[in-house]
């Protein structure tokens, strides 16, 4: 079979002839179908991330296809079903994993970013079973970025409820794929005005078609201050979907006493709390990752709904991928690019 390697780090994928996987015991191998392109990808390219990555590796960690084989004592699921891949796979052991958090294990193995294979190949051997969620109403190569772009927001939006008030606004900061998914489900799941930030005059525009109270240009000389005049008793949760110096101290300087600041993603900037400075007093940050199988089925179930739309996706083949890989890199990108092996 077809996959698309990294071989060096800082250099395109290759892509390659290898053996096609076969299930042992409790395995399931996917037909992959969908695989999201994301900035993560990018970061483990390039080398940026203290992950333990033998080389060569097929990455690709947001996927979605059909079940093309079963190993010993798989019941959950049945040659030809339609599945996204859950790829936060951890040691099914520590507290983590047995809390039901397994993306946070202390002994991650993640698919496509560890000694596992990800995605970007035309079958996916996938260690359990329980790493499978049933889609029955959506084309798994629509749906592939559920496994990432919606559950990491999902994850950080659900753990912000608190903070969610409808007598303060929310702020997001990057209208990409991972930001788009996180407006939708804060107009969802809150009744917060969402202020949103972004370079970017189109995704600004499609920020205000999706409901923004308000989008500012990321790149404004005078941002703090403008961000401050839409809240002037600071915002009651802050979501940073960019990570840069810049943006996590905009955020932080304009979260309410009592707010929280909520980072998104691999890699990024650096955060600096100093009360009275540069902070209100009692500003929680938390910088969240992933999201749980349970937060997966939840997120797929709003979308399945129709409640929840789905990213816009333009397909590209397996063949393109350092093409699209560029395109990602330079911002070209509007919605999410799905590889379609």
């Amino acid at each position: 079979m077809k996959a698309a390697r990294l071989h060096a780090f800082r250099t395109p994928l290759r892509l390659d002839d290898v053996p096609r996987p076969d299930p042992a015991a409790g395995e399931v191998v996917v037909r992959v179908a969908g695989a999201g392109l994301c900035h993560s990808d990018l970061h483990i390219c390039d080398g940026e991330l203290p992950l333990r990555l033998p080389l060569p590796l097929t990455l690709g960690h947001e996927n979605a296809g059909y079940v093309a084989a079963v190993g010993a004592g798989v019941t959950a699921v049945r040659e030809g079903d339609a599945v996204l891949v859950y790829g936060g796979w951890g040691c099914g052991r520590c507290d983590g994993c047995v809390g039901g958090t397994e993306q946070l294990c202390v002994d991650a193995h993640w698919g496509g970013a560890s000694e596992h294979a990800g995605g970007y190949a035309e079958y996916l051997r996938v260690p359990a079973e329980r790493h499978l969620v049933p889609l029955r109403r959506l084309s798994p190569r629509d749906a592939a970025p559920l496994a990432d772009a919606a559950l990491t927001s999902y994850r950080a939006v659900v753990r912000a409820r608190p903070w969610l008030l409808p007598d303060y606004p929310a702020l997001l900061v990057g209208l990409g794929g991972l930001g788009e998914n996180g407006l939708q489900l804060l107009r969802l799941l809150s009744g917060c005005p969402v202020v949103v930030v972004d370079s970017s005059a189109s995704k600004r525009q499609r920020a205000q078609q999706l409901g923004a109270a308000h989008a500012v240009d990321g790149h404004a000389p005078d941002l703090v201050d403008q961000l401050r005049a839409f809240a002037p008793q600071g915002y009651g949760a802050a979501f940073d979907f960019v990570g840069s110096d810049a943006t996590l101290a905009a955020c932080i300087g304009t979260t309410r006493a009592g707010g929280k600041v909520t980072q998104l993603g691999l890699a990024g900037g650096s955060a600096a709390l100093k009360v009275l400075f540069n902070s209100r007093f009692e500003v929680s940050f938390e910088a969240t990752l992933w999201g749980s199988i349970r937060e997966l089925r939840e997120v797929t179930a709003l979308a399945e709904s129709g409640r929840l739309p789905l990213l816009p996706v333009e397909h590209v083949p397996l063949e393109r991928i350092n093409e699209a890989m560029q395109r990602l890199r330079s911002g070209a990108v509007e919605g999410r690019l799905v590889i379609t092996p």
